[in-house]
């Protein structure tokens, strides 16, 4: 049985379901290159089934994440257009009541936390279904649509694996919590065998708590919606003293109430974002930063908290925007009763085209009466491959041996080991894409942890970050106890955890966890979900007794992660990557 599992929001993506088991997942992004493209994703879907051998005909169902959906050009030119950047992002305080009103309206619209104008926002849902039906030559009655947070719950449980472990147990609780989709911004479920139960749900009217980081995002001047990370960065910056100031105004906007059911509240009347810019007024933006952070960790303890209380369960399955957070996190592993923790990785919107493909995979078992096997999600290098041949097809084509040392290596992950200790940084891309908007290995940029100089060198000449944002290593698994504080053993092969690193080990990774607050995000990497990359750091270790390096994502700042070869040129080109390796060729700048 084959399952397309689609969502059209921001990062709009396309997953396939082969007979319980994911095989394929991308974003529109990586293929159309404009940073969290929104609508159908006509290209992920015909890269997918080509990497896949799957034609259209073959496809028994498709799955579309969410009860209704937005017109493309709307959703795109809030984020992209020069002229709605403007009005949207622009406006500075103090500002015009009614465009501060208009643009928090449009904001709110284009994130789902209020209605829109008529006819800027939803489309009838004939017009949603025939984009599916005239790309895909399949009938009306092979769509089924699903709710969005039934799909957030359904990536995170069956992803996680635990649909068999928990069938007699007591389950696993099962959580949502995301800036808002189908009037909802959190709930809480029991999953036990392939059976996924809701309890409660928080309506998005009151408020949600990803609505409220991001708005503290927009206050901060960064974009709402996609740089909350920027945000959680920031945060350790902040003395304790002023952070603990901040949150106390912060508190007195947006809070948890803990009713039933349990909900997030902006505790005052008027517009979100007008009354952030009040309550911290004066305040400094790291202590903001600061702030924010406290109460998100705050609330969502008590609620998670809350929930197991009501509900049980003691693995805990996470999907949701506001778990992409990995602080939090990192503070919900801690909890005494948490046995297991399984965050999906990238749990975003993007993740509910895998759980809409879950869902739809059980939908059409149990309708032809067909047992259904259900596969954890596994390895996220689902994407395209990019092969030796492509590479040596851009190679010539763009007659790049004239302008690079360009050579072919048999053994090219020895290459560039020793690369990465004589000059700190590679590039690259080999493999099939990663899913997601964390680079695990074949679609990332890769420097030597032990050297801070590389944190500079990535920044100004490659990846124009913010100087206070921390890198993330890629730490071999059965070397994670020497350089990881993590006594319940979590795996964490996503970058989903953040996790405190042992004082012996900082030097090793100077380069790679937050020097404020010496946490780390880690990929604990075991060999068998990625042989090569496994092998080119086992190499690096060999070479400097390191088992990890630094690895970020391969693009430049504010573009997508690159996909294909001729991305992975294009990016090397326009950057200061010393090195690209493209599957088995190295390029190298002169």
């Amino acid at each position: 049985m084959i399952v397309l599992g689609i969502t059209e929001t921001h990062c709009a993506t396309a997953a396939v379901l082969r007979d319980g088991r994911i095989v394929g997942c991308a974003s529109e992004e990586r293929f159309s290159r404009l940073k969290n493209d929104a609508g159908y994703p006509r290209r992920a879907i015909d890269a997918l089934l080509a990497e896949c051998g799957i034609a259209p005909s073959e496809i028994d169902i498709v799955a579309l994440a969410g009860a209704r959906a937005a017109s493309r050009e709307w959703l795109n030119r809030v984020l992209h257009d020069e002229t709605y950047a403007t009005e949207y992002y622009g406006v500075a305080w103090p500002s015009p009541r009614r465009a501060l009103r208009k643009r928090v309206r449009k904001l709110g619209a284009r994130f789902g936390l209020m209605d829109a104008s008529r006819g800027k926002f939803g489309i009838p849902q004939s017009e949603r279904l025939a984009l599916v039906t005239a790309h895909l030559g399949v009938s009306t009655d092979r769509i089924v649509c699903l709710d969005h947070h039934a799909c957030h719950a359904a990536a995170a449980y069956y992803g996680s694996g635990w649909a068999f472990a928990d069938a007699r147990g007591a389950g696993a609780l099962v959580l949502t919590n995301d800036n808002s989709g189908d009037g909802l911004c959190a709930t809480a479920s029991t999953g036990r065998g392939q059976d996924l139960v809701r309890h409660e749900a928080a309506s998005s009217a009151p408020g949600s708590l990803g609505a409220f980081y991001s708005f503290v995002t927009l206050a901060l001047g960064m974009k709402f919606g996609e740089h909350e990370y920027k945000v959680m960065g920031l945060a350790p910056y902040a003395p304790e003293a002023r952070a603990q100031e901040a949150e106390r105004v912060l508190r007195e906007v947006f809070d948890l109430e803990e009713g039933t059911p349990a909900r997030f509240r902006w505790r005052k009347p008027g517009e979100r974002y007008a009354l952030l810019l009040q309550a911290t007024l004066g305040l400094r933006f790291d202590w903001v930063a600061g702030g924010a952070q406290r109460l998100l960790e705050d609330a969502l303890l008590r609620w998670v908290r809350l929930m197991q209380q009501r509900h049980g369960g003691a693995r805990l399955a996470l999907g949701g925007g506001v778990f992409m957070n990995v602080k939090a996190n990192m503070l919900l592993a801690r909890e005494e009763w948490v046995e297991d923790l399984f965050a999906f990785p990238s749990c975003g919107d993007e993740s509910n085209a895998v759980g809409a493909a879950y869902l739809g995979y059980l939908h059409e078992s149990g309708r032809r009466g067909l047992p259904a096997a259900l596969e954890p999600f596994g390895p996220a290098s689902l994407g395209p491959s990019v092969t030796d041949e492509q590479a040596e097809a851009v190679i010539r084509e763009r007659n790049l041996q004239g302008r690079y040392k360009v050579a072919f290596h048999d053994r090219i992950e020895e290459r560039i080991a020793e690369l990465l200790v004589s000059d700190g940084v590679v590039a690259r891309c080999a493999g099939r894409m990663e899913f997601g908007a964390r680079a695990l290995g074949n679609r990332s940029i890769l420097a030597n942890p032990t050297d801070h100089r590389v944190v500079g060198v990535i920044n100004r000449m490659i990846k124009n970050r913010d100087f206070w944002m921390p890198f993330a290593p890629t730490i071999l698994a059965e070397r994670a106890d020497d350089y990881l504080v993590n006594p319940k053993r979590f795996r964490s092969p996503y970058m989903m955890l953040a996790m405190p690193t042992r004082p012996e080990a900082r030097e090793a990774l100077a380069a790679a966890f937050h020097p404020q607050d010496a946490t780390a995000r880690p990929q604990i990497l075991e060999e068998s979900w990625n042989p090569e990359y496994h092998a080119l750091i086992r190499e690096f270790e060999r070479r400097t007794g390191v088992g990890a390096v630094l690895n970020t994502s391969f693009n430049l700042h504010g573009e997508p992660v690159v996909c294909s070869a001729e991305d992975a040129v294009d990016t090397f080109e326009r950057s200061g990557l010393p090195h690209l390796a493209v599957g088995h060729w190295l390029l190298s700048k002169r």
